[in-house]
């Protein structure tokens, strides 16, 4: 048998892969369709900085050397969640139409049949700042589609199936089991237009859970993102039993049977080490794999192309200025994050003056003192040796030199010779 027998083997007719199969892209296709570069445009660097600002805030995104890995990853999880459903043997859906109509109650509803196997999983870390949320928005955005529902066929069971490939909610710092659950049935309701978040009925948590699953079952749900996970509580720190813990989203995790995909900071990582944490608790949060998306190097092929938009196409600098050092520069105040960059990139859009090769080192610094509020985040100024001083008194005084600030610490693994050499010349103060 060939790759493609055992592809045809494997989704035996299931409309719920054929769809994902028929919107399936290459790697070119997907650079090509996510990419927003109109700074590449002829004539941008005339138009005015508020209109640069806006691109650079809303219409600006350069895939990443991850972006494909990211996108077949997402792809793989819900292909390999509907294998289990095909809905000629999974009529669960049929239920749908008599909620819809108001003829049955989600509570007198009976429990979807249970899958052969776990949900999968896939938890994703990155620095804030680092671009992850709208990375995986942007790559979730091409399995988008027009119509919710399969025309009735033969491998539909005759029935007008919906499907909806994934949705993504949020956790929050504040937030309880509750609303969590509501948010799921909210971002059904958006795409389908239905109203099932406000009919959510349980006494109990535990009933509200199985109502949400019930309905998630129903709509041929795909994969459910949850950004933000790192507020998730240890439940063996909590006594509030409303509070969202690793047992809630582990319970939720084994009955409903549709993979999920955790976003979250490294601060998640603490869930997964604390001490006598069970280790059920990261087989089941990432079952499928852990995706570390780490701050960029400066060798990075995403990172210089960043660079040279901001600095060239928005800032509108001369290429000849945007030497070796200067971008040494751009890093050490950056730490390779994209977010970062773009604030300081906004901060130099709205200054008055007009940038010069003279003055640049000197308002990049500026822009990276008024972009951060912590004053342990503001690092020391290095000079470059044709720069002149020309941010004002009141703005300097924010420059203070950081207590027990090692410039070392923040260097990328090849700046060690640029910085030895800036290190020799005298601090901005």
């Amino acid at each position: 048998m060939s790759n493609d027998d055992f592809l045809e083997e494997l989704i035996n007719g299931n409309p719920f892969i054929e769809r994902l199969q028929s919107m399936r892209l290459t790697e070119s296709e997907v650079l090509d369709r996510l990419e927003e570069r109109s700074d590449k445009k002829e004539g941008f660097n005339d138009a005015s900085g508020g209109v640069r600002l806006k691109y650079l805030s809303k219409r600006f995104f350069v895939p990443t050397e991850h972006t494909y890995e990211l996108y077949t990853s997402i792809h793989d999880l819900i292909f390999t969640g509907y294998l289990n459903r095909h809905p000629k043997e999974d009529t669960y859906d049929k239920y749908l139409c008599c909620i819809e109509d108001g003829s049955e109650k989600v509570k007198d509803i009976p429990r979807p049949p249970s899958i052969s196997d776990a949900g999968s999983s896939m938890l994703i870390i990155g620095r804030s700042g680092q671009g992850k949320t709208k990375e995986i928005e942007k790559v979730l955005s091409l399995f988008d589609v027009s119509e919710y529902y399969h025309a009735p066929s033969p491998q539909t069971g005759g029935r007008r199936l919906p499907q909806i490939p994934y949705i993504k909610v949020y956790m929050k710092s504040t937030s309880s089991k509750r609303p969590f659950l509501i948010s799921i049935l909210g971002a059904i309701d958006e795409k389908l237009g239905t109203s099932l978040a406000s009919r959510i009925q349980g006494r109990t948590v535990g009933d509200e859970i199985i109502h949400v699953i019930k309905l998630c079952r129903m709509v041929g749900l795909g994969l459910i993102v949850i950004d933000d996970v790192q507020f998730v509580l240890n439940s063996k720190k909590t006594k509030d039993a409303k509070r969202l813990t690793n047992e809630f989203l582990e319970d939720l995790y084994n009955d409903l049977g549709i993979p999920m995909l955790f976003i979250g900071t490294p601060e998640v990582v603490d869930l997964f080490t604390e001490k006598d944490q069970p280790e059920q608790t990261e087989r089941r949060l990432l079952s499928d794999g852990l995706v570390k998306l780490n701050a960029y190097d400066i060798e990075s092929h995403t990172w210089e192309e960043m660079v040279e938009a901001t600095m060239l196409n928005f800032l509108g600098l001369k290429p000849q200025w945007l030497t070796e050092d200067f971008k040494h520069l751009i890093f050490y105040y950056t730490e390779g994050n994209i977010s970062k960059l773009k604030r300081m990139t906004s901060y130099l859009l709205k200054l008055s003056e007009e940038l010069s090769q003279s003055n640049l080192s000197n308002y990049l610094y500026e822009a990276h003192i008024n972009t951060h509020i912590r004053d342990d985040s503001i690092k020391p100024q290095f000079k470059m040796r044709q720069g002149k001083s020309v941010s004002s008194g009141k703005n300097l005084k924010l420059a203070e030199k950081p207590k027990d600030t090692d410039p070392a610490k923040s260097r990328g693994k090849n700046d060690k010779e640029f910085f030895d050499r800036l290190i020799e010349q005298d601090w901005s103060e």
